[in-house]
């Protein structure tokens, strides 16, 4: 098994991405949050491949809480970067639409046969109203408000990151839950260095 190494200190307390999360999740309509956190993920794009090659068990958060996930169809990605998690979702399910907002990551990306890459905010993701039924998103930008609206009754959503409360997005899963409103279900755990969290929502 192949080791491994300890996680990178991203200084997450004070990292401009979480600053930018926090100022979000008060007012989602924050303009100059949201072109803050494009700038800066814009401006990470040329070595980002790279430099999340290098991290071990980068994904393997989003590999584990797939195997809890019931079986879909189909799944939208969110902020799905240049495809650090995008081949491990693709090996689960037959269809995916892998969207993010910056075309440089996307530029950058890695092509996995299956999907469908989108440029699309969070805000706004290319698909109908209670339709999907997995979203799926390592180290992304939590907009829940879209979230609820896209997938369907019953859908799920897995919500994952690499290094815990060490990831610069990270949101508390407790609190998560909170925010996608009442009769969501959740069940979390740890893989390698990192968390995921399998909500499903509520029934027809």
């Amino acid at each position: 098994m192949e080791e491994i190494l300890d996680p990178p200190d991203l200084k997450a307390d004070v990292h401009p991405s979480r600053r930018f999360q926090e100022r979000l999740l008060r007012d989602p309509e924050d303009r100059e949050a949201w072109r803050g956190l494009r700038a800066s993920y814009d401006e990470m794009a040329e070595g980002w491949r790279e430099w999340t090659d290098d991290q071990r068990g980068y994904d393997l958060p989003v590999r584990e809480g797939l195997l809890r996930a019931r079986r879909a169809e189909w799944a939208v990605e969110i902020c799905c970067g240049t495809g650090e998690a995008t081949a491990a979702i693709a090996e689960a399910v037959p269809r995916v639409v892998a969207c993010d907002l910056s075309l440089p990551m996307l530029r950058r990306r890695v092509d996995v046969p299956g999907v469908c890459w989108a440029v699309a905010d969070v805000r706004a993701l290319p698909v109908g109203t209670a339709r999907v039924p997995l979203v799926v998103s390592l180290n992304g930008v939590f907009h829940p408000a879209e979230i609820v609206r896209v997938l369907r009754p019953r859908g799920q959503l897995l919500w994952c990151t690499s290094f815990r409360s060490g990831t610069p997005l990270y949101v508390p899963p407790e609190r998560m839950h909170r925010l996608l409103g009442e009769g969501w279900t959740a069940e979390s755990g740890h893989a390698g260095h990192g968390e995921w969290t399998l909500f499903t929502a509520p029934g027809a």
